[in-house]
């Protein structure tokens, strides 16, 4: 096999669904260093500005974007490719082989490994990425017969697109990217040690998150340290930034090294850089680097309170004042609730947001919390000015347009208003998931409102109806609530049953503070108050979806997105159109597809999948299910009563 190096054409460059849909590019450039032969490749965010600091941290995923965005940044700005960044809930490892080409072709035992999945050259053209499904560890080795690397949950892997050859039949053997093979943890266990390949039930392998730190609060903490301390803690040092870092931080543990006398070179320093991380056993993490230099005079605060969800208070109260006794009339006379939206949104800990797909539930949150972000009266109820986060867990590509569309209608500029979105899925049944999220959200100050779209989409995996996972979320959110003062408002769908409310747990409804319905009649939608713990929960509101034009696409295609507007209360009884057999078929595959990932829903796939489910036809007759399941997604995606909306990237967005 004879290979060329080729430079990728960046704006049209193509990578398999599994890692298109990630939000985890960026770009890099190649630089050159002073000492060093060969030049790096230094990544850097599609946005601007340079990767460095917590790999993982919520600052840094916020800066991640897809894979169509990162290769129009990479083409505009000149960068030299594009990359991804590996996350531990991707799910996708890759192998990484160097040294592996000769005359003769590509290494038999890495074409033996590479030919069952995605696989590419490269930059150099003498290497070969394999890109699997699964989680083999953060691991590296220059041995013999090829330098081999695997990357799992941290550090950033470029992508070339120019992918080897598959072996004939291949596509009809397994998706373009497979789950890891035997084969290939055989090749972890030889070349890293038996134990180095994650095993769900080794305590050894267990998953230690880091602290969140900034690169200025690391330049702290070594800055109050003398490097030359004995050999032990400096290497602890070391393994901590490489933790907290995610193995990006080796230039803030070298500049640090070299101030001491027995500096051992920045070559032979990163050869134990790149041995730590590589064994099981307890980690060193930052928290052992905050604690010694706070011994030493810093202070870095690591938010021990936040990691516990609690908010700091100026003062701790009397363990006899925990549970006070307040005379009856004492008591009435008391403050009243306090409300963000008078008599809609109180200033509570938890407010559920619910309703069918296509009732408009995420455009109605939207609606109020620019009203929020704004100070403006929302329906004529007075409102409370205050800083909104919004969570954009089901898509940030819709969440922009949503946003654009808002601003173009209420003719404002979104800089001017305290909102800010989390273009990520923060998984809330995992602690160290939602202690990164407050850590983010605190860092803005005060907060009134954080929005949460949807519940589904940060809960992957979890029961909806068991007590355990959706109580393991909602007390997460309560800590949330804690950490930043402000109240959560989980945007979440209506069960099949509409009449028995919110999908899944019934003790969700039980747990908030207040519940908001959005309910469709014919072309009209209404929000209503269902449950209202500290006032009348009779409120009804209705409302419709305006498009809103934003441009033109490259290919001369309108681009627009949907705003909310005022809307005359329907007659009551008033129900939509039904649906069809094949449209309900269609509709249930979307929904399924809704509920398994955070990216958008590929028209392709739900296609497919409806295809499957249609009856086949009788023998002889032509199969004609593919074109009366694309009927039945035109139908659910136009009119006054759409419930999708079809983008022009082939994929849909639940509105």
């Amino acid at each position: 096999m004879s290979v060329v190096a080729i430079k990728p054409h960046l704006t049209a460059m193509w990578a398999p669904d599994e890692l298109r849909r990630l939000v985890g590019w960026l770009v890099w450039r190649y630089e050159l260093r002073d000492g060093e032969a060969k030049p790096r490749k230094v990544p850097y965010y599609a946005g601007g500005g340079k990767r460095h600091g917590v790999n993982g941290c919520p600052e840094d995923r916020a800066q991640l974007v897809t894979f169509d965005a990162a290769c129009a940044a990479a083409a505009k700005r000149g960068f030299d490719g594009v990359g991804l960044a590996l996350m531990p809930e991707f799910g996708v490892c890759v192998l990484d082989f160097d040294r592996c080409l000769a005359a003769g072709g590509l290494h038999p035992e890495v074409l033996a490994l590479v030919q069952v999945t995605y696989a590419e050259f490269s930059p150099s053209g003498q290497g070969v990425h394999a890109f699997f499904t699964g989680d083999l560890g953060n691991h590296k080795d220059h041995g013999e017969p090829f330098g081999f690397e695997v990357f799992s949950s941290r550090g950033f892997v470029t992508f070339t697109g120019n992918s080897l050859p598959h072996v004939e039949g291949l596509d009809l053997i397994g998706p373009p990217v497979a789950p890891v093979t035997d084969a290939v943890r055989a090749l972890c266990a030889r070349r890293f040690g038996p134990r180095a390949v994650p095993d769900d039930d080794d305590p050894l392998m267990s998953y230690s998150p880091p602290l969140g730190l900034t690169e200025g609060q690391l330049r702290e903490a070594l800055d109050v340290l003398d490097a030359g301390m004995r050999h032990d803690p400096w290497l602890h040092v070391g393994m901590a930034l490489h933790h907290e870092t995610g193995g990006e931080g080796f230039d803030l543990w070298d500049q640090w090294s070299s101030t001491a006398p027995s500096y051992p070179g920045r070559e032979n320093l990163l050869k134990r850089w790149e041995s730590f991380g590589q064994r099981a056993g307890k980690v060193v993490t930052a928290r052992s680097l905050v604690k010694l230099a706070n011994e030493h005079g810093a202070r870095i605060n690591v938010a021990t309170s936040l990691a516990e969800f609690d908010a700091p208070a100026p003062h701790k109260p009397d363990r006899a004042q925990r549970f006070p006794l307040v005379q009856a009339a004492q008591f009435a006379d008391g403050a009243a609730p306090r409300w963000i939206i008078k008599d809609v949104l109180p200033q509570a800990e938890l407010v559920v947001l619910f309703g069918e797909s296509g009732a408009g539930k995420s455009f109605a949150a939207l609606d109020m919390a620019g009203a929020i972000a704004r100070g403006v009266p929302w329906r004529g109820h007075k409102v409370r000015k205050g800083r909104v986060v919004y969570v954009a867990a089901e898509g940030s590509g819709g969440m922009r347009k949503r946003l654009k569309a808002y601003a173009r209608h209420h003719n404002l500029d979104l800089a001017d208003i305290e909102l800010h979105v989390v273009p990520a899925a923060p998984n809330l049944l995992l602690k160290e998931d939602a202690l990164a999220l407050a850590r983010v959200i605190a860092t803005l100050g005060p907060v009134d409102v954080i929005v949460i779209d949807t519940l589904a989409q940060t809960t992957p995996g979890g029961n909806e109806n068991a007590a355990e996972d959706m109580g393991r979320a909602l007390a997460h959110c309560r800590g949330i609530h804690r950490a930043t003062g402000a109240v959560v408002v989980l945007v979440h769908h209506a069960g099949k049953d509409t009449s028995k409310g919110a999908r899944g747990w019934s003790g969700l409804r039980a747990a908030a503070d207040a519940e908001l319905e959005v309910v469709r009649f014919g072309t009209a939608r209404v929000l209503q108050v269902t449950k209202q713990k500290d006032g009348d929960d009779h409120g009804r509101w209705a409302f419709d979806l305006v498009e809103v034009a934003l441009g033109m696409d490259e290919d001369g295609d309108v681009v627009s997105s949907c705003v909310v507007v005022e809307a005359a209360m329907p007659a009551t009884g008033q129900v939509g159109k039904p649906l069809g057999k094949i449209e309900q078929v269609v509709n249930e595959v979307i929904q399924e597809f809704a509920q398994a990932q955070t990216a958008g829903i590929e028209v392709a796939a739900v296609l497919a999948e409806a295809v499957k489910r249609l009856p086949e036809p009788e023998d002889g007759k032509r199969d004609t299910r593919k074109q009366h399941a694309k009927r039945a997604l035109a139908a659910l995606c136009e009119g006054d009563e759409a419930a999708y909306w079809m983008r022009d990237d082939g994929t849909l967005e639940v509105m």
